[in-house]
């Protein structure tokens, strides 16, 4: 099983973090780089066979705040009402749309809250990919990750 895991950033311009995590038998393998456009972003997950894809931004998005943005604040998740999330809700609203149009399965994930609540959170990113390599998932040991791209892992 393939799951695509992916840190969006706001404006294109910026770097998305982008990770396939395989999952097989007795072993688990993340391969994660960094993409900047939708159109490289779909042309990966098009080559991915994934099966379900986990974004790091707001999938709905009305002009307020959600009761799960509200819950998520203790885990440090900034509103999608303050203003540079707007752009970021407006892009990962539009992405999940076009994922669901090609038939994906798209899920809305906050990377910061899942590290935390799995134990593997620290303010050094370094201790968290060590965590990470340690508890058995391969293709992290080669490179220090890059911030958006480890919060792929995690997403």
């Amino acid at each position: 099983m393939k799951v695509v895991g992916i840190d969006l950033a706001g404006n294109p311009k910026n770097p998305t973090g982008f990770c396939i995590l395989s999952v097989g038998e007795n072993k688990k393998i993340a391969m994660a780089k960094i993409l900047r456009s939708d159109e490289e972003i779909l042309g990966e997950l098009k080559k991915s066979d994934a099966g379900l894809v986990a974004i790091d931004a707001p999938l709905t998005f009305k002009g307020e705040n959600r009761m799960c943005d509200d819950e998520l604040r203790i885990y440090g998740a900034l509103p999608p009402t303050l203003r540079g999330m707007t752009k970021l809700a407006e892009r990962g609203t539009k992405l999940a749309g076009k994922l669901k149009k090609l038939n994906f399965e798209v899920i809305e994930v906050f990377p910061t809250a899942s590290a935390k609540i799995l134990g593997f959170y620290d303010k050094k990113e370094i201790v968290m990919q060590k965590r990470l390599i340690s508890a058995g998932i391969g293709g992290l040991e080669d490179r220090i990750l890059k911030k958006d791209e480890l919060d792929a892992v995690f997403a």
